[in-house]
């Protein structure tokens, strides 16, 4: 099962000087499931974490934990 790094996704977001709101319209993934998925309530499918490490610009491993 994925799980993203909370941290590592914080720190993406502050690269790129986004907030929630701007990581949901960027990503095209509803915000009740960012918000689960950063705190490790939702499991993460390989298309969403492929769509928040676009929305961000880095690669999908670099979000999940080790």
């Amino acid at each position: 099962m994925l799980k993203i790094d909370r941290k590592k996704l914080d720190l993406a977001m502050a690269k790129k000087c986004y907030n929630i709101t701007d990581l949901v319209k960027k990503s095209s993934v509803c915000y009740s499931s960012i918000v689960k998925i950063s705190n490790g309530n939702m499991s993460l499918t390989t298309r969403t974490l492929g769509k928040i490490a676009k929305a961000l610009d880095v690669e999908p491993q670099d979000l999940i934990q080790e």
